[in-house]
C-alpha cells in the first residue's frame, strides 16, 4: 500500500460505511483521487463489496534482521596465525529476511519489517529482494549504519565453525519503528519475529501485537530476550542449546530436555519446536509430541534451514487443512531444500517441491 491507501484504509476500518465525499473532505483531495484509491485497495484485497467490508487478513508480518553472510572455508588444513587458501562466500540472510522470502516464494503475502544500511550492500539487499519478489514496504534504510554483517568460518577438518556478527543496525528495528506498522501488523494472520531484535522492542511486541506470535530464535546469545514474551507465543523453533539456554535463565537447574520443553509450556508457550545439530527435530505442545529423525543429510551448509522451517510450516498452517503433525512434517521437507543449496533459501523453493517431498519422506 501507499501511506495515502495507509491513511485511506484506517479512516475505512473506523467507519466502513463512510462516503466517497467524505473522505474526500476528510483526507483534502478530489472524489475521483479517493476513488481510484479504493479501487487499487480493493485491488489489493484490503477491501470488498458495498461499504468497504474490510477483507480478512491473508498476510503475514515478519519482523527481524537482513544480514549480509560471509561464509570462508578453507582448501586445506587451517595453520593458526597464517593466511590460508580457501573460498569467500557472499549470500543474503538474517532470520527475518529469510523467513520472508521463504514465505513469498510460497506464495504467501508478507510484510517483511525491518532496516538495512546506506551501503553497497544495502543496495545489493533491495536488488535482490525486488528480483524474488520481496515487499520492502516496511523496510527503512538507515543512514551512518552498515547492513548487518555476519562472518564465519567453516573448517571441514577440524569439523568447527566460528562466526561474528555486526548487527547493530538492527537497534533501529524500535519500539517506534513498530508504531508506524502496528495496524498494519494487527491486520495480519501471523506476526513472525527473530530475537535479533531488542529486548526493549520484543517487550514492546509483547505488549502491543494481538494477532498470534511465531519466534524463531537464532543464537545462544539472543534467546534469551524471548523470556519476557514466552506467554504469548503461539510456536517457538530454536535450537537444543538455545532450548537449554533459555531453560537456565527460566528456572537455574540443569533439567532433561522434556523437562525443559515443559516448563517453557508452563510458561505458556502453546508449541515448542527444537532442532538438533544431528538434523532431527522434535515437536512438542501440551497435548501432543512427534519427532522426525533425520531423512536427508545436507550437500551443503545448513545456514537458513531452520527459517525455511518455519515458514513452510507457516505456510502450511494458513492452507487450514493440515493437521499439527503434518504442518510439522511440511516444514521438515521445506528445511531439506535448503541442503541443495548454499544459498539461505532455495532459489527454486516452491509449493510443489514442498509437497512432493511431502509425499516422498511421510506418505509412500
Amino acid at each position: 500500500m501507499t501511506e495515502r491507501e495507509k491513511e485511506i484504509l484506517a479512516i475505512i476500518q473506523e467507519n466502513p460505511t463512510i462516503s466517497q465525499e467524505e473522505l474526500a473532505f476528510e483526507m483534502g483531495i478530489s472524489r475521483s483521487g479517493v476513488a481510484a484509491h479504493i479501487h487499487n485497495l480493493m485491488k489489493k484485497g484490503y477491501i470488498k463489496g458495498k461499504g468497504y467490508i474490510v477483507n480478512n487478513p491473508s498476510f503475514v508480518s515478519v519482523i527481524g534482521g537482513i544480514n549480509m553472510d560471509i561464509v570462508a572455508v578453507p582448501e586445506v588444513e587451517m595453520i593458526k596465525n597464517n593466511s590460508n587458501p580457501g573460498k569467500i562466500n557472499y549470500y543474503f540472510g538474517g532470520a527475518g529476511r529469510n523467513m520472508a522470502l521463504a514465505l513469498t516464494k510460497l506464495g504467501i503475502s508478507t510484510n517483511l519489517i525491518s532496516v538495512y544500511g546506506d551501503d553497497v550492500n544495502g543496495d545489493r539487499f533491495v536488488l535482490d529482494a525486488r528480483m524474488h519478489g520481496l515487499a520492502l514496504d516496511c523496510c527503512e534504510k538507515i543512514s551512518s549504519f552498515n547492513t548487518s554483517t555476519f562472518v564465519y568460518l567453516e573448517d571441514l577438518v577440524h569439523d568447527f565453525r566460528v562466526g561474528l556478527d555486526d548487527m547493530r543496525i538492527l537497534e533501529n528495528i524500535s519500539p517506534e519503528m513498530i508504531n508506524r506498522y502496528l495496524q498494519r501488523i494487527n491486520q495480519s494472520k501471523l506476526c513472525v519475529i527473530d530475537d535479533n531484535l531488542s529486548e526493549e522492542t520484543i517487550k514492546h511486541i509483547e505488549k502491543y501485537v494481538d494477532v498470534p506470535i511465531v519466534a524463531k530464535s537464532v543464537s545462544i546469545n539472543k534467546v534469551i530476550k524471548l523470556v519476557p514474551i514466552l506467554h504469548k507465543l503461539d510456536i517457538l523453533v530454536l535450537s537444543e542449546l538455545e532450548l537449554q539456554t533459555l531453560s537456565k535463565k527460566i528456572s537455574n537447574n540443569q533439567e532433561s530436555r522434556d523437562i525443559q520443553i515443559r516448563k517453557l509450556i508452563e510458561q505458556g508457550v502453546k508449541e515448542v519446536i527444537v532442532v538438533e545439530k544431528s538434523g532431527n527435530v522434535q515437536f512438542n505442545s501440551s497435548q501432543e509430541s512427534y519427532e522426525i529423525q533425520k531423512k536427508i543429510s545436507p550437500e551443503f551448509n545448513i545456514n537458513g534451514s531452520t527459517a525455511v522451517f518455519t515458514s513452510t510450516m507457516i505456510w502450511a498452517m494458513v492452507q487450514e487443512k493440515y493437521s499439527k503433525k503434518q504442518q510439522f512434517e511440511i516444514g521438515y521437507c521445506g528445511a531439506t531444500t535448503s541442503y541443495l543449496t548454499n544459498d539461505s533459501v532455495f532459489e527454486g523453493l516452491s509449493k510443489e517441491i514442498i509437497l512432493d517431498k511431502y509425499q516422498k519422506y511421510f506418505c509412500d
